[in-house]
């Protein structure tokens, strides 16, 4: 008998140790108080987030950059907050207004535009590979997906705690089944792309392709975590087994998409939503090598067990799931926000770095949709854990998190480089400079109309389809976008109400790096590749727009009366600028911008259209 319990006590060892090394790995750790920096008092320092901050850069003996100038602060926080340039008059009573509070004040201001909810649900939509359009050979169009679009923004807006905002998502028809917001919400599991117009065994394993599809999103969005790869055989990297993965999958086989009247029109009307509809929990087998015709018994729904504290809970959790009636994806929804139980502390950390990113343009953990073991690690655990604590403690509210990063000295700092700092960290882990930023491609468009004067504001409501070169929509699978069309008000809205159709991107938001959306992206790849610049110097659109641009600045500069024609040419290089780049024209750029003007054959909308095409105008400081 002794034999035995010794042989046992060999064989359990190793699991006993691999199940201890999981749960140490910091990710999966319980969030636990951190404590602020505050070795000795630094006048640079404006709140906690730059106490962390400078206990790395005093290690590698490198001292931050000083505050940027007032007028780069305010074009940087209303790029950052609600993708627009801030006018000349906005601009002129900031730097004049030399109030400690102004700052904050501001920041306050912008976090209140409904014009933010349409800047970061934008980013949120990345993450949620949100498309309307199937996707894949046939691609149909999917007309009421916009709904999911507007309930992300109108979310993101009142500042709906990111726990509910997450629950809602997952499960907001059965949590919450009267609210429209709710059952708008979750849109998330129908965003992704769907395999149509198959029959038999194929039809199977189309419907299996959608449950890994919502799997992976889930797994990516909330969790940081490669979940699909656990689809055919347990996860290589992560503790992840494929069990895990099926009993996932079994909180949305029972369920399909469905379109649902709800009260989530723009003047209070009912629409047509594609919610999630779920159903009662059913069979749920595990399929070996993920062959749907190798069925292996019956694994239930369940969540991941990595990420509950002490593995034997994991059952109370399916059995709570079960108990509640239906797919049982309340209690998943639950789960994933329990701080002290379940997910919750994974899913505090991924959302503040997903802000952190958004204002830095790199965040504190660089794989954003992978805080598994093959992902970077944090370059600043405590400050990343601080934060998700900050969040928690704020009620999961987004914006005071939005508030604290953008008032500390590090967000603040001017883009100022030098060779000895950059030989130190040539990547700029440790903060000590701000990296200039290039707009991304919605917001790129949106400057373009917004400086022209013809950007329509209207908020919310069906996607719009511009006008693309009847060149461009032949390149798609199938010839599904008009090409009649002609811009104008109505196609001149916002970015993200422009339809996001899987087989054809707008080639301007192709050529300017959006991601296709057929998988959930934390991360957008950048390039800076020549067909960027013809783009901006060739398209119908970029010229159309210069004209209009042309026409403002020409009716601004006739209201300042002048007694010569260089003085309008001064005028209107003047107002251009502004414009353009929120700032006054130095006195070299307006004699350049006079002399082309006097140059024959060149007109005001050329010059315009020059500024358009500038790096400044697509870079913020």
């Amino acid at each position: 008998m002794r034999r035995i319990l010794i042989l046992l006590s060999f064989i359990a060892a190793p699991i006993i140790s691999a199940a201890a090394t999981e749960q140490a790995y910091w990710a999966f750790q319980p969030l636990t108080p951190v404590k602020v920096p505050t070795e000795a008092a630094n006048p640079w320092a404006r709140n906690a987030i730059d106490h962390f901050i400078l206990k790395n850069t005093r290690k590698s003996q490198l001292s931050p950059n000083a505050s940027a100038p007032r007028n780069s602060l305010i074009r940087r926080a209303y790029f950052d907050l609600i993708g627009l340039a801030p006018s000349r008059r906005e601009v002129e009573e900031f730097t004049a207004n030399s109030s400690p509070g102004a700052y904050h004040q501001l920041v306050s201001e912008l976090l209140s535009s409904p014009h933010y909810g349409e800047r970061w649900g934008r980013h949120w939509l990345d993450v949620a590979r949100f498309g309307e359009s199937h996707g894949y050979e046939s691609d149909n169009e999917r007309p009421t997906a916009w709904t999911y679009r507007d309930a992300v923004i109108r979310a993101l807006n009142e500042d709906m705690p990111f726990d509910r905002f997450t629950q809602w998502q997952v499960a907001g028809d059965s949590l919450k089944g009267d609210d429209a917001l709710a059952q708008a919400l979750t849109g998330f599991l129908t965003a992704g792309s769907t395999v149509t117009n198959v029959d038999g065994v194929d039809r199977e394993k189309a419907m299996y392709d959608k449950m890994d599809d919502i799997v992976s999103a889930t797994g990516s969005a909330f969790l940081g975590l490669t979940i699909g790869c656990a689809r055919c055989h347990d996860h290589k990297y992560d503790p992840i087994s494929q069990r895990d993965y099926y009993r996932l999958v079994g909180f949305f086989l029972p369920g399909k998409p469905t379109d649902r009247n709800v009260a989530i029109g723009d003047k209070g009307g009912t629409v047509k939503a594609l919610t999630w509809n779920g159903g009662n929990t059913r069979k749920n087998p595990l399929l070996s090598r993920g062959d749907v015709e190798e069925k292996e018994g019956d694994v239930g729904s369940g969540v991941l067990t990595v990420l509950s504290p002490d593995s034997s809970d994991i059952t109370n959790w399916i059995r709570e799931t079960e108990n509640k009636g239906g797919d049982g994806r309340q209690g998943l929804a639950r789960w994933l926000t329990d701080v002290d139980k379940g997910a919750g502390a994974l899913l505090a950390r991924v959302i503040v770095n997903r802000l952190w990113q958004h204002h830095f343009g790199i965040g504190l953990v660089k794989t954003s949709n992978n805080f598994g073991s093959v992902g970077d690690r944090p370059t600043n655990q405590d400050l990343l854990d601080w934060l998700a604590t900050e969040l928690i403690r704020e009620g999961w509210r987004l914006k005071p998190i939005h508030k604290l990063i953008m008032t500390s000295a590090t967000y603040m700092q001017s883009t100022e480089w030098d060779q000895k700092r950059h030989a130190i960290d040539p990547e700029n882990n440790l903060h000590w400079r701000r990296h200039p930023r290039r707009l991304e491609a919605e917001i790129l468009r949106d400057s373009i109309m917004n400086t022209a004067g013809t950007l329509n504001r209207k908020l919310y409501g069906p996607s719009v389809k511009p006008w693309v070169s009847s060149d461009a929509v032949k390149t798609g699978s199938t010839n599904k976008w008009p090409t009649n069309v002609k811009d104008s008000p109505e196609t001149w809205r916002r970015s993200i109400y422009v339809f996001m159709r899987r087989s054809m991107r707008v080639p301007f938001f192709e050529t300017f790096d959006v991601p296709d959306a057929m998988q959930s992206r934390g991360l957008r790849e950048k390039t800076t590749v020549p067909t960027q610049a013809l783009l901006l110097l060739n398209n119908q659109f970029v010229r159309q727009q210069a004209t209009h641009f042309a026409q403002r600045v020409i009716a601004a500069a006739k209201a300042r009366p002048t007694d010569s024609e260089p003085e309008e040419w001064r005028a209107i290089v003047e107002e251009a600028y502004w414009l353009a780049f929120s700032r006054q024209a130095t006195d070299t750029e307006i004699k350049l911008g006079t002399e082309l003007m006097a140059q024959e054959e060149q007109t005001v909308e050329n010059f315009c259209h020059i500024l358009l095409t500038l790096n400044e105008f697509a870079y913020v400081d």
